[in-house]
């Protein structure tokens, strides 16, 4: 049985061979795969999440070690307004309306494509009820309380001890069972 990939924006997938251009993934609007290539890094493509695993397959790509180094300043940010977008559960279309921009405004930012970001990041903030600092230093401090069941304590012992690859598994799993 194969391992299934979890695929994340921000990563960079580059085929073995070096005539094929690699691909950075953007976005996953509607269960689809937003990337860019970069053979064509102003355009952007968007496949099934099935066609993407496709492609990684057949191009034999492998994830570049993105993880280990540390991204530009610019993509660090859009990193962080990624995630609190989609852990608040907005769209793009969403935050788009809170903020008063465009959607494709949205999109540059998360992209690191824009220098504008850092003028809404005060309206990020509060939106996100985070410190301003979140998002230059990625520091915060903030005592949060807890309440976990014995039995979600005895999931995240138990997830703690798995290697990495089964995290990934497990992470997997749960969100498509979470869809249903």
């Amino acid at each position: 049985m194969t391992s299934r990939v979890l695929l994340q924006p921000g990563q960079i997938w580059k085929p073995a061979a070096s005539d094929i251009p690699s691909r950075r993934i953007l976005d996953f609007p509607e269960q689809m795969v937003s990337y860019m290539s970069s053979a064509a890094a102003t355009e952007e493509y968007v496949v099934s999440q099935s066609q993407f695993r496709r492609w990684i397959r057949e191009s034999s790509a492998v994830l570049s070690g993105t993880e280990d180094a540390k991204s530009a300043p610019a993509i660090e940010l859009a990193k962080k307004i990624v995630t609190l977008r989609k852990s608040f559960g907005l769209s793009q279309e969403d935050l788009a309306t809170a903020l008063g921009l465009s959607r494709s405004a949205i999109a540059a930012m998360e992209t690191g494509r824009t220098s504008s970001v850092t003028k809404h990041l005060p309206n990020l903030a509060e939106l996100f009820q985070v410190p301003v600092e979140l998002f230059l230093d990625g520091m915060a401090n903030q005592t949060v309380t807890i309440s976990l069941t014995a039995d979600e304590r005895d999931l995240i012992d138990l997830y703690r001890r798995l290697s990495t690859e089964r995290k990934l598994d497990v992470q997997k799993y749960t969100e498509r069972r979470a869809r249903v």
